[in-house]
């Protein structure tokens, strides 16, 4: 069973992979908009794109096998 760190911290991950999700989609849509300022909309969306990425391989690594006793990567 993972412990409390754990379990915080994969549920930290998802959260911040859906909220850069939600972000990276809204933006796409209001690139679409003449109305808006597109140099402002534009970097939030490549910032959103990257922060996915990111918290995608946190939420990756949290969920690796730990090494075995012997010093080899399961």
């Amino acid at each position: 069973m993972p412990n409390n760190t754990l379990v915080r911290q994969r549920e930290q991950a998802k959260v911040g992979m859906a909220a850069s999700l939600g972000v990276l989609v809204a933006t796409g849509f209001l690139s679409r908009s003449r109305q808006t300022n597109q140099s402002g909309v534009r970097t939030l969306h490549v910032c959103a794109g990257v922060a996915l990425v990111g918290f995608s391989y946190w939420h990756w690594r949290l969920y690796q096998p730990y090494a075995n006793s012997k010093g080899r990567i399961a």
